[in-house]
């Protein structure tokens, strides 16, 4: 039987809020592992410290949660400062987890603006946790009423804990200015796995990362963004895994660059041409093989 997530502030709404959370602690006993062909950046960490860092981020965002409500914010207010709050999230999960492991962060006044993009689905998941699910109902393009499932709301909660770990692990990398430095950051604080202990093998990864966020930007984002889907990573038992949602996004347009929009005319035309292209090469043969058989 499918769970609904409650609907106003009050006593269920903050019972299931507590009860998702403690699930999700429990979810970071199991495998950790990275079960995609997609790289991140925690991939060259060990599963401790995977684990410590899921953690962090997910103590800072019930604090969060709690500041929120002892604000006494509406929703309204909660959208206009999405941005503040995921920087600020974001800001703290790295200090906290820089604290755990006994070293300074160098560079904290990275910019972090660019990370506060809509996959993070933050002020949705802010919302059901401190509204509950009728905030929506105005403009709710994913469920025809307010019945949202719970399902759904621990979906959001998987996906941004994995996005953030993922945003504070690369700024980690990028904090070190060397591939030696980064070797040197990585062994002295026992933190990658046995698979990176080399500086090739650093270099690898690093070299890999770039590429797959500059294909992950000028091809995926754009694609997916055109068939109307987010990416969203979940912890499950065999270890982490990424799905594709269903969602309106076509207020994003207007944030894609030139080379993205290029992406996505292709796109267009490779659904109008292909097919048709498709079918005149499948009459050509037709004939071609009637003709053979005739002569």
């Amino acid at each position: 039987m499918i769970k609904f997530w409650p609907q106003k502030p009050g006593i269920d709404l903050n019972k299931e809020v507590v009860n998702l959370f403690k699930y999700i602690y429990c979810k970071f006993d199991n495998n950790l592992h990275n079960n995609t062909s997609s790289l991140l950046s925690i991939d060259i960490i060990n599963f401790q410290v995977k684990r410590e860092l899921f953690r962090v981020i997910l103590y800072e965002l019930e604090i969060l949660v709690l500041d929120i409500i002892e604000l006494d914010l509406t929703v309204e207010e909660l959208k206009a400062l999405t941005k503040k709050i995921t920087i600020d999230l974001i800001q703290k999960s790295i200090d906290n987890f820089y604290l755990i492991i006994k070293s300074s962060n160098l560079n904290s006044s990275n910019n972090l603006e660019k990370f506060c993009n809509s996959d993070l689905f933050i002020d949705n998941l802010l919302i059901y946790l401190v509204f509950g699910s009728q905030s929506f109902l105005p403009n709710n393009h994913l469920f025809l009423d307010i019945n949202v499932p719970m399902k759904y709301v621990e979906v959001l909660l998987d996906n941004l804990i994995i996005q953030i770990a993922n945003i504070v692990f690369s700024h980690c990398i990028l904090n070190q200015l060397s591939l030696s430095s980064l070797l040197t950051f990585l062994v002295s604080h026992q933190l990658c796995n046995d698979t990176y202990i080399s500086i090739k093998s650093l270099a690898n990864f690093r070299n890999n990362l770039v590429w797959q966020d500059l294909i992950n930007y000028y091809l995926i984002q754009p694609k997916i963004l055109y068939t109307n889907r987010y990416q969203i990573w979940l912890f499950t038992p065999s270890g982490l895994s990424c799905k594709y949602i269903y969602a309106c996004r076509g207020s994003d347009f207007c944030k894609l660059s030139n080379l993205q929009m290029l992406v996505i005319v292709l796109l267009e035309l490779q659904d109008f041409i292909l097919p048709k292209v498709s079918s005149i090469g499948l009459n050509l043969c037709k004939i071609l093989i009637y003709l053979w058989g005739y002569l």
